[in-house]
């Protein structure tokens, strides 16, 4: 007979609700058409309310924005910056 302990269902229950919870992956990347060239300028996570956090590989935090649209216009100000969803939208 096999005895489920109380801590494997607590576990499984709290690893449905972080999947579900989870934030949205995206990616800040340059691009040069000119050069035709680009790259990962940084990383973020929206998160389910909609607010955003940017940080770059290297030297950490960023910033918090309102949405992942708001971070790309932010670092569009001096080249073109592309928004690339890594995550498919939440339910």
């Amino acid at each position: 007979m096999t005895t489920i302990s109380p801590f494997t269902d607590l576990e499984k229950e709290a690893a449905e609700l972080a999947a579900e919870y989870a934030p949205r992956r995206f990616a800040l990347c340059w691009v040069d058409p000119e050069q035709d060239d680009g790259g990962v300028l940084y990383w973020g996570l929206q998160l389910r309310d909609g607010h955003a956090m940017v940080c770059r590989e290297s030297k950490g935090w960023l910033g918090e924005f309102e949405n992942a649209e708001a971070a790309r216009r932010v670092f569009s100000r001096t080249r073109t910056v592309t928004l690339v969803w890594l995550d498919p939208p939440g339910e």
